[in-house]
């Protein structure tokens, strides 16, 4: 198994210089988290304890709490990871929101294909964690927000209709979002998530009929993998 690097994501992604030292903490953050998940990964969420984490990151005890409340809140960072990089690219666009719709959920999707056994390892911890599974919530509220804000631009600009509630919207495409990603994750990565996720935006974004289509064609939601 190959393994698994994040470079550091500073919360709060801004245009505006950083300071050396936050650059540090966010390095500081990231090697944690890495070291963290590559333990996950090997030994198995329940066998590895903070102290493994902090020798296998080289960092006290006391740095891990300085960052993470909880071992628990690992599981939590890749969402939190995701979200950050997603509102940094929706900052920076330029195109239209159609275009930002399908920029946003193909990256989230592109993130999925590149770190399959940590989204696997994530979804079946949070899953398995009730309380966990509420601050998951919360991270998917924050995507909620990134893209109901591409929404009101769309319904400003005249490409989304504007009796269309933006959240409601958001919330559509986030919960169509981890139901695929939910399936993925079930058939073991057999499944062509891009291909699926960009057709289930196509639904969202040109519904069912065959007039509004402007694919003129429907192929299979899901394509799978040679085993």
């Amino acid at each position: 198994m190959a393994e698994y690097i994040e470079s550091s994501s500073l919360h709060g992604v801004a245009t505006a210089p950083v300071s050396r030292r936050e650059r540090k903490k966010g390095r500081t953050r990231a090697d944690i988290y890495n070291a963290a998940m590559n333990l996950f990964l090997r030994r198995g969420f329940d066998s590895v304890t903070i102290e493994d984490i902090c020798d296998s990151a080289d960092v006290a005890r006391a740095t891990f709490f300085l960052h993470f409340p909880a071992k628990e809140a690992l599981l939590i960072e890749y969402g939190e990871r995701a979200n950050d990089e997603l509102a940094a690219a929706i900052g920076q666009y330029r195109g239209s929101a159609t275009a930002a719709m399908r920029m946003a959920l193909k990256m989230l999707a592109e993130r999925a294909v590149r770190h399959p056994d940590v989204v696997r390892l994530v979804m079946r911890e949070v899953l398995a964690r009730p309380r966990l599974f509420t601050e998951h919530d919360e991270r998917t509220a924050d995507l909620i927000n990134l893209l109901a804000g591409v929404i009101r631009r769309g319904q400003k600009s005249g490409e989304f209709r504007r009796r269309t509630e933006p959240t409601v919207a958001a919330l559509t495409a986030c919960a169509a979002f981890f139901a695929l990603i939910y399936t993925w994750v079930r058939h073991d990565g057999k499944i062509d998530i891009e291909a699926a996720v960009a057709e289930t935006l196509d639904i969202i974004l040109n519904g069912l009929n065959e007039k509004k289509s402007k694919r003129g064609q429907s192929p299979a939601l899901i394509r799978r993998t040679s085993s």
